[in-house]
């Protein structure tokens, strides 16, 4: 952490499926990929600790602290400690993230058992948008919802999106302060972010992981009114229903093709009219969000594109923003469409001459901004905060 090298990455993909996988790079940017038997989170986690053993760290006494990536933390909005009172309250939140928080809980609860002398620090995805105001955050529920449990929009992706916007002033040359930016973060989970002065005033995710864009597997916005009805006419109970919901709708669901935005594409260039709907529908909602987030800002002075999509796909910026120059929005399609990121070239700047807004491809990294949280928190204790 003293200067922020990164000792070791990786990715296992696919837990608990039959073609998992270890996809990992070392300090020198040295790729490989490992294809694992069928593995739990449990045997997942016994496969890195096995690497990292091997490679950067000799004995688990080593590591000081571990981050724990948590969907949710409930009333806990700051990074904090992990301690049962945290745990309980993790617990409490899974119906609002339920693909997610069982599997970020089972992880923090092995690495405690193997690693008991490191401080376990939970950093909370949703912090940077603590400061959204409650006129955006309410619903229009009965106000003791609000005031009473606390149910509001809390929005995730926090760890990128404040990255890439501390990313794109660093680019500029321009105070984080002084600048008003529009984040998409576009992946199988995605977000679009309104950020004022260096603070997240307004997202498109609410106060569950459905809210806003069209995701992978998950539908985005639907009419609440639609709900009840399909499960009357379809006999659903609301298990099924979330089910439906989370893991059945989104490109998925839209495209009968996959949750893949590479795949939709492919499929949609071949002629296939459910991909194409997909693909058109992904980019219109990001699109009209957008929008709403340029009124909200009341202009704009940086739109950036991060995540998996966001970073890689030519088509969706250049659908995205299709006859947006009067607003201010203008491309250069060759450097779009050359656009690649990598070690060292962190960010892209895609704006054409004529764009009054600078629109930059950026590569997000939010494990550095968890890793700033966790040594913050191993320093100060949990009195650290971060908004």
């Amino acid at each position: 952490m003293i200067d922020e090298t990164i000792l070791f990455a990786g990715q296992i993909h696919n837990i608990g499926l039959s073609d998992s996988r270890h996809a990992l790079r070392d300090r020198l940017g040295n790729k490989k990929i490992e294809y694992l038997e069928t593995v739990g989170h449990a045997g997942a986690l016994d496969e890195m600790l096995r690497v990292l053993l091997n490679g950067p760290i000799r004995s688990l006494d080593e590591i000081a602290g571990v981050a724990h990536r948590v969907g949710h933390g409930g009333k806990h909005t700051q990074p904090c400690m992990v301690t049962p009172e945290v745990m309980s309250e993790l617990r409490r939140m899974v119906p609002f993230i339920p693909l997610h928080l069982p599997a970020m809980i089972r992880g923090i609860e092995l690495c405690v058992a193997l690693m008991p002398q490191a401080i376990h620090v939970a950093v909370n995805d949703a912090w940077f948008h603590c400061t959204i105001p409650d006129e955006a955050a309410v619903y229009g529920l009965p106000y003791r919802y609000f005031a009473e449990k606390g149910y509001r929009r809390t929005g995730y992706h926090g760890f990128s999106h404040f990255y890439v916007s501390t990313k794109a002033a660093e680019f500029l040359g321009l105070p984080l302060t002084k600048l008003r930016i529009i984040s998409c973060h576009l992946g199988n989970g995605a977000s679009i972010c309104a950020i004022k002065s260096g603070r997240s005033i307004d997202t498109t995710m609410g106060m569950s992981a459905l809210e806003g864009l069209i995701m992978g597997t998950r539908s985005g916005d639907v009419d609440v009114g639609l709900i009840p009805v399909l499960m009357a006419e379809e006999s659903l109970s609301p298990a099924q229903m979330i089910e439906m919901l989370y893991k059945e709708s989104g490109l998925l669901g839209l495209s009968s093709v996959s949750s893949n935005m590479q795949e939709v594409e492919r499929a949609s260039t071949e002629g296939n009219k459910q991909a194409e709907l997909a693909f058109n529908a992904f980019c219109y909602r990001v699109k009209r969000y957008i929008g709403s987030m340029l009124m909200v800002l009341g202009g704009c002075d940086v739109l950036i594109f991060t995540g998996g999509i966001g970073e890689n796909s030519a088509a969706v910026r250049s659908r995205t923003l299709e006859g947006t120059a009067d607003l201010g929005f203008a491309i250069d399609e060759t450097r779009n469409l050359t656009c690649k990121l990598y070690p060292g070239q962190e960010v892209a700047d895609i704006s054409s001459a004529a764009s009054i807004i600078r629109v930059l491809v950026i590569s997000t990294f939010e494990e550095l901004i968890m890793a700033r949280q966790c040594q913050d928190v191993i320093n100060f204790g949990n009195r650290y905060k971060c908004v």
